[in-house]
């Protein structure tokens, strides 16, 4: 498993990301909270805080488990809760919150650093040390993958080295005990780089685990991004480089410029827009480009029509891709809303 903390300082933002798209929340679990209503949470949790001073109550982590790992919900609850209390935040509020726009099965944390009863703000010195700690402890016992942690290593495990050389931030990240961006995508994208037989498929794979190759700034080179964090392509490993890829797929394309070559229907052209902005992480515009997508199924008159589109939408994306998914999810009441309409009219027949 791998742990991630973000950087949030406000518990309203905090919310508002991870649920802004109600299609990827797979479930929300509370703890030490009555209920896990969005503006109930926000409200209890800021009343905790205003007991102490500090102006950064949130502590937002994830934790990711390896694709072959298939645990279920009440794993995934023990497994929160369990780094919680490793942590030091057993008693504190707490909102379970698991996603499910990657391949992978994965759940977000977020903790008030505030306790509910005494106001102190828990100190997070060390966090991620624990964070790994709890991870072993937790992979070993349960038999998941284990993945060697940089801060701690079970018996017969060896350090993982970062290999190249740390930039000020990312050496900054590692005091902390964070994890830099390109050690993050070493451990999940790797096999992806390496299996890709062209830039459409390298585009298409890591686009579904919502990450996007761009050219240098200065017209050479390549980084990949997650929408909020940037890394050199050479940085992943030297045979990723733009020029070793490009000696493998041909002059780099993005996949804008692979789009744009083919003569797409309006609901592929829309659908590209929504898949690019909810994999940069561009929340509004994702937003208006899903409320287009929605008005074409609504304004379609059967059932037919829109499984049709849905499909067409694979010419442009993949199955696994997030924001397809989305878009299915979005499908589906439309078609049990048709389907009942249908019903209703042969009755009255």
């Amino acid at each position: 498993m791998i742990a991630k903390v973000g950087r949030s300082t406000s518990i309203k933002a905090t919310i508002e990301y991870l649920e802004n798209n109600s299609g990827r929340v797979d479930w929300k679990e509370a703890h030490h909270l009555a209920s896990t209503d969005k503006e109930f949470v926000i409200r209890q949790m800021r009343d905790t805080a205003s007991m102490s001073r500090t102006q950064d109550p949130v502590y937002h982590y994830s934790i990711s488990w390896d694709p072959d790992d298939h645990p279920d919900k009440e794993q995934m609850i023990e497994t929160a809760r369990r780094t919680l209390a490793d942590l030091g935040l057993k008693d504190h509020q707490a909102l379970i919150v698991a996603h499910n726009d990657h391949v992978y099965k994965h759940v977000h944390v977020l903790a008030n650093r505030v306790h509910p009863e005494t106001g102190i703000a828990w100190d997070r010195w060390m966090d991620y040390k624990k964070l790994e700690t709890s991870l072993r402890s937790l992979e070993r016992e349960l038999g998941w993958k284990e993945v060697p942690g940089h801060h701690i290593q079970l018996e017969g495990q060896q350090k993982p080295k970062y290999g190249q050389t740390l930039n000020r931030l990312e050496a900054e990240q590692v005091k902390r005990g964070q994890q830099p961006f390109f050690v993050h995508v070493r451990e999940h994208a790797m096999e992806d780089f390496r299996q890709a037989g062209s830039w459409k498929e390298l585009h298409q794979r890591l686009a579904e685990k919502g990450l996007t190759i761009q050219r240098g700034s200065r017209g050479t080179g390549g980084k990949v991004t997650d929408g909020f964090e940037y890394a050199n392509l050479s940085k992943i490993h030297r045979s990723f480089s733009m020029k070793n890829l490009e000696a493998r797929f041909g002059r780099f394309q993005s996949l804008d410029q692979i789009h744009q070559s083919k003569n797409l229907s309006k609901a592929q052209k829309t659908f590209v827009g929504f898949e690019k902005a909810f994999r940069l992480n561009q929340s509004s515009k994702a937003q208006a480009f899903k409320n287009s997508l929605q008005l074409m199924m609504k304004s379609m008159k059967t059932i037919s029509q829109i499984k049709q589109m849905t499909k067409s939408l694979l010419q442009v994306s993949t199955p696994s891709n997030p924001a397809f998914k989305a878009v299915e999810m979005m499908a589906k009441p439309i078609i049990k809303h048709l389907k009942q309409t249908i019903r209703t009219h042969e009755i009255e027949r």
